[in-house]
């Protein structure tokens, strides 16, 4: 037995699955077949829509007895399992026949008749079985009794499934009850020509899904089987009715006084949710929006019987909206019955609920323009497979022309800092100990004037004390030899001169050395042995002013403040970040490779034209590339930079900032367009160590190429390199 239906896919399979066996139930309700014929057919029809184990058909005797007139198996459900199971479901099927009016009737496993169903009998009403029964009631004409569809459904279901399942039933029986009333009509004279012609009417109706050819079927076939003078068609899209088909109508001109009030009519009726009919005479019992809606389509058209009957798909039985289709019949010359007349209308409203119903929900499905012609592609080449094979190759083809012929930016990734391009470390001209450091972390200190460092070094005072004793020793030998000089005749002089060029030299000698100690580090001596250090001068700086210098370095004074340190461990950073600014990146060496080949290739960079200066009078040629800059203090903002040739290392270092990269890297310097930036994008940007993530774009190259160069690298490597 299959599972019960959970998921969408079986939801929607089961639906189908009754929605089938109600059109063949239907199509044997308007058959000519024997009774026999038509009830095994029927039962197997109405237990194969719910998947139901066994069932019977049971009909009224002359007698007024129920016999079994077809059944399923019925010897399997365990009737005589239990004593007087047999007696106790003759009991029930009794009972439930006897009840007035007709009703379906659920009765679950091993339980009694009860309420006003249950009467005492000779044995009890109850199901002794493992079984759901079902049991509905076939009528005639007249809604007389006729018999029982008597339906054994398992009890393995969901339990709000079973009053589906019994409304199934009753719908099932509904469609035997058809056929008897069916079979009583075709004794009459033409009957078999009126079941022709509404079986051919709907398979008319059903031929197709546009909206406004059904309703056209519908339209005009249906008013040959009503048999009146005009039949409308209208169908609701969204929130108002369209009127789809005029019978006799080639076009329907909705902008046209007749078709207007006929669309505010069927709104009105479909918001009143019941058939309107009028034969002549005014009922006030109506709404006033009906009324008014009847009174002005009558001052366009004159019917003595008009019927406006909304039509319902089983489908929105329980949709709480208004109906989808709305038919309007019209008779000029209505016979003196009319009951026949709406009979026929609502034979035709059942065929053309469900077509219109189908025709109206495809065309609320969207981008049917895009879908449509796919599925003509699929008819057109045999099936769905091979509409996926054909779709999957054609992908495939257009994918790979597009990875070898759409070109693409090739980028290249590389990481660094946002620093001014003029920066200075400030180091201990002599092992010593620092004293104080005088200035903190964002200080601006004026070149050559703000004392930075305090310190304490012994040795260097010795050494500019020897310095100095050396310095005033010779300019004393000077003194002394230039007054020998005066006495000693020619033929000695030439002595007295060496060791005079020898004493000079050593005063030229020990100054330089002193100014190296003290002028050139911009540091004076205070006390013995304690010296004060001042910002660098800016001639020292690659002979370009940078102006002030700002400290960068974090406040270190508690760390370093009475520390012995050496000449090369670093005091502090200074930057000029008053002067230009450029971005700091190590580039990994496995990209270099394409950005030299972008550089020397043309086509896969840029160049300009800068004065040379050499020669203030001719241009030099520069070589870049474009780059796309993004800040970590401003990730959803991109920057645009250039990447000179002459701003790329020629040499690979160590990545020695990052402990987890030991690939070496190529250091370069981008220059990034931060023109016309306000004061606080301005704040937010230049913060010296910025972190950068930048991509340099080296050209335009094959799609796949740009996306995957690094995979056929890697691929050439390790496999094509092995071999």
């Amino acid at each position: 037995m299959p599972p019960t239906p959970t998921g969408d896919s079986d939801r929607s399979r089961f639906n189908r699955q009754i929605d089938e066996a109600f059109t063949e139930a239907s199509k044997l309700a308007g058959s000519a077949l024997a009774p026999t014929d038509f009830y095994e057919q029927f039962l197997t029809r109405a237990l194969g829509g719910i998947n139901a184990p066994a069932g019977a058909v049971w009909l009224r005797t002359p007698q007024g007895f129920l016999q079994v007139a077809c059944q399923v198996n019925l010897e399997k459900v365990g009737l005589d399992d239990k004593r007087g199971g047999r007696q106790c479901h003759n009991e029930v099927l009794r009972q439930v026949f006897q009840v007035s009016p007709a009703r379906p009737i659920l009765l679950e496993p091993q339980a009694r008749l009860t309420g006003a169903s249950a009467e005492p009998g000779a044995a009890p009403a109850a199901n002794l079985t493992d079984y759901y029964a079902l049991f509905a009631p076939i009528v005639g004409p007249e809604k007389q009794s006729l018999g029982l569809l008597e339906v054994f459904q398992d009890s393995n279901h969901e339990p709000k499934l079973y009053q589906t399942y019994l409304q199934y039933t009753l719908q099932m029986a509904g469609y035997a009850s058809q056929y008897h009333s069916f079979t009583g009509n075709r004794q009459n004279a033409g009957t078999e020509k009126v079941f022709a012609q509404v079986e051919a009417f709907a398979r008319l109706i059903h031929g197709t899904l546009n909206p406004t050819e059904c309703a056209y079927h519908v339209a005009n076939e249906g008013r040959r089987l009503i048999e009146c003078d005009r039949l409308c068609v209208g169908v609701r899209h969204g929130s108002g009715v369209t009127v789809e088909a005029v019978s006799g109508a080639d076009v329907v001109e909705k902008a046209s006084t007749h078709v207007r009030r006929m669309r505010r009519l069927f709104d009105a009726v479909l918001k009143f949710n019941d058939k309107l009919v009028f034969t002549g005479t005014r009922d006030d019992a109506l709404p006033p929006d009906v009324l008014k809606a009847l009174d002005e389509y009558l001052a366009e058209s004159q019917p003595k019987l008009l019927v406006v009957q909304p039509i319902r798909d089983e489908r929105e039985k329980e949709d709480s909206r208004l109906a989808r289709s709305v038919l309007l019949v019209e008779c000029f010359n209505p016979p003196e019955e009319t009951g026949p007349m709406i009979q026929r209308l609502e034979v035709v409203g059942k065929h053309a609920a469900p077509a219109l119903y189908n025709a109206a929900e495809l065309k609320r499905i969207p981008f049917k323009f895009l879908w449509w012609p796919v599925i003509k592609v699929q008819d057109g080449l045999g099936g769905k497979t091979r509409f996926y094979m054909a779709l999957g190759a054609t992908v495939a083809v257009l994918l790979a022309l597009a990875m070898v012929f759409v070109p693409y930016p090739h980028k290249m990734d590389a990481k660094g800092q946002f620093m001014p391009e003029q920066v200075k470390n400030v180091y201990a001209p002599h092992e010593g100990e620092i004293i104080d450091i005088l200035v903190g972390a964002g200080q601006i200190v004026e070149p050559g004037k703000t004392p930075l460092v305090k310190f304490h070094s012994p040795e260097l005072h010795q050494q500019i004390a020897k310095l100095e004793m050396e310095k005033a020793a010779a300019q004393t030998t000077i003194i002394l030899l230039n007054e020998d000089l005066k006495k000693i005749d020619q033929g000695n002089r030439f002595a007295g001169l060496e060791k005079l060029s020898s004493a000079e030299a050593t005063v030229v000698s020990t100054s330089s050395s002193l100014a190296d100690l003290l002028l050139r580090n911009n540091m004076i001596e205070t006390e013995r042995g304690n010296f004060l250090a001042k910002a660098p001068r800016t001639d020292l700086i690659r002979g370009v002013d940078p102006g002030r210098w700002k400290v960068l370095n974090d406040d270190n004074r508690p760390t370093l403040t009475r520390k012995t340190v050496r000449s090369n461990e670093p005091l502090l950073k200074l930057g000029a970040v008053f002067g230009p600014w450029r971005g700091e990146i190590k580039i990994p060496q496995g990209n270099i490779g394409h950005i030299m080949r972008a550089f020397k290739t043309d086509g896969l960079h840029q160049v300009e034209e800068v004065p040379n200066p050499q020669n203030p009078l001719t241009t030099m040629v520069r070589k870049y590339l474009p780059v796309d800059v993004l800040f970590a203090g401003s990730p959803d903002t991109n920057y645009a930079g250039r990447l000179y040739e002459s701003d790329v290392s020629q040499e690979a270092v160590p990545n020695k900032d990052d402990h987890n990269e030991s690939a070496p890297v190529i250091l370069a310097y981008v220059r990034i367009d931060l023109e016309n930036l306000s004061e606080q994008e301005r704040a937010v940007l230049f913060v010296a160590g910025q972190e950068l993530h930048v991509k340099i774009r080296c050209g335009n190259r094959a799609l796949g190429y740009s996306l995957f160069h690094g995979v056929w690298e890697w691929f050439y490597e390790k496999v094509i390199f092995f071999f």
